[in-house]
């Protein structure tokens, strides 16, 4: 067993080695596939449901920095937490 495949059975889903990174580096579709493990198909999907940035073309192929990635994780929890607030204040509206 690899040390990657002995980190994913001790702390499945997280993924380790994207917070290794340095923020400006560079990572290509194939990086980002195995990063997150899954096939390249699945990244692109990922791209048109906007739960990953859209990529820059470099060298002919898809490439994100890693700063790129986490800024845009961190907008769309910005905005989950925006949604569950006024979720909430609407329920407690309704409520009698």
């Amino acid at each position: 067993m690899d040390e990657q495949e002995e980190q994913t059975e001790v702390h499945p889903g997280i993924i380790a080695d994207f917070g290794t990174l340095q923020p400006k580096s560079l990572i290509f579709e194939e990086g980002m596939s195995r990063l997150f493990g899954r096939h390249a198909a699945s990244i692109k999907r990922a791209v048109e449901r906007g739960e990953l940035p859209q990529p820059i073309r470099m060298f002919g192929k898809n490439a994100w920095t890693v700063e790129a990635v986490t800024g845009h994780i961190s907008a769309r929890l910005g905005e989950a937490a925006k949604e569950r607030e006024r979720f909430g204040q609407k329920v407690r509206q309704l409520s009698p």
